[in-house]
């Protein structure tokens, strides 16, 4: 189904003709994902179930999820309902995590209906699961979802075999994992796996069936192997990210695999002393040349990368000039013989302008940086060094 969903995307030829318009986009390079999935892998030596939430960290969430399904990556976690329904309407068949709460009894049929697994840690969450499945002539998969410290959601770790031991006896559900979120507090961390296995040995002396048990995300695949367990559940490191510089030198090389693009709407001279941009935030020290790329922080570039951004034009790093705006930035073209309709990278995959550097000078975490790349961007995505897919979404009325 993966591959099918890749067969049915337009030509490379046909991909690159289209890119020609764009104003600014996000080039994902597939094969990046790849060899950073395969790193993990290798560091982990368990299951890894991608973390593909906020549209797959920026990075486009069906196109993601079909690749990494022809890696051989089978359960996948989301954050949102409609991007467990956008998986299912590529008609992609991996069993999906859903970590949004429901509300209404609509909601819960379409989770049954959609087959896909969703997360629970109330009684009342389980019991109308439980009926929606009953209602269609289904079983429904769940994960729990356990607080064993972190204080943000799940059932208390102390009241966590209790509210199992309920679920296991409600008709149409299975338990297929428990989870919970580590605290990166060192000490505390040790302390919360603790309390799984506590609470996964009860369970075993009860013999109630729970899945599998998962407690790490990517700070802790690149700092605590103990907390490995069945499963490990990584993000933004699976896009070659790393979160701050410590994470850096953990045993996993990692490759950024987005490029964010942007042509050049307009080239002017610029004479000295002359500003530019809101409040003469800049002023031309000598007579330079000057271009204006139709992006801003709408579409992700951060703002504040006002006076520190650094730019890629053919193949020259230039700084930004003046304000970050809505939808524009100016850079500094002088020496690049660049014109009207010359590719930028706004934010390079390696280099003094990757996205690590970038938000480092923007004083945000890479999170920020990337879950902040509008969805309305175009996205293209490269294997193999040739376009495979393309992402370009629309605005309907």
């Amino acid at each position: 189904m993966a591959e099918a969903y890749f067969a049915k995307q337009p030509s490379p030829a046909e991909i690159e003709k289209r890119v020609e318009g764009f104003q600014s986009w996000l080039e994902i390079d597939l094969d990046a994902i790849t060899h950073n999935l395969e790193e993990v892998r290798r560091k982990v030596g368990v299951e890894v179930i991608p973390c593909v939430k906020t549209n797959a960290y920026g990075h486009g969430l069906v196109p993601v999820v079909a690749h990494m399904m022809t890696l051989g990556v089978d359960r996948f976690l989301v954050a949102k309902l409609w991007e467990a329904r956008q998986i299912r309407e590529a008609r992609l068949d991996c069993t999906v995590i859903n970590m949004d709460p429901l509300f209404t009894d609509e909601q819960y049929s379409e989770v049954v209906h959609l087959d896909v697994t969703q997360t629970v840690y109330q009684t009342e969450t389980a019991s109308r699961l439980g009926k929606a499945a009953i209602e269609q002539g289904k079983t429904a998969s769940l994960w729990v979802k356990i607080d064993t410290g972190l204080g943000r959601v799940g059932v208390r770790w102390g009241e966590a075999v209790a509210l199992i031991e309920q679920i296991a006896k409600i008709p149409g559900l299975r338990i297929d994992g428990l989870f919970s979120t580590m605290s990166e507090d060192a000490q505390l961390d040790h302390i919360q796996v603790d309390r799984m296995k506590q609470i996964s040995a009860k369970l075993d002396s009860m013999d109630i069936s729970y899945g599998i048990r998962s407690m790490a995300s990517s700070n802790a695949v690149l700092h605590a192997p103990y907390t490995y367990l069945d499963a490990v559940r990584p993000g933004v490191i699976l896009f070659g990210l790393y979160p701050e510089r410590m994470d850096m030198g953990q045993g996993v090389d990692l490759r950024q695999a987005f490029t964010l693009k942007a042509r050049i709407e307009q080239v002017k001279i610029v004479e000295v002393g002359e500003s530019l941009t809101y409040s003469r935030r800049f002023v031309a020290p000598k007579k330079m040349q000057v271009g204006t790329l139709h992006i801003g922080y709408s579409d992700g570039y951060p703002r504040g990368l006002t006076q520190k951004g650094l730019v890629r034009v053919k193949g020259m790093i230039k700084p930004n000039l003046g304000t970050v705006s809505v939808n524009h930035i100016l850079v500094d073209l002088d020496g690049t013989g660049a014109q009207v309709g010359d590719v930028v990278e706004a934010i390079s995959r390696r280099g003094e302008n990757d996205a690590f550097t970038l938000s480092e000078r923007a004083e945000i975490m890479t999170y920020t940086l990337m879950v902040g790349m509008n969805i309305l961007m175009p996205r293209v995505y490269i294997r193999n060094d040739e376009p495979v897919a393309l992402s370009e979404p629309r605005l309907v009325n």
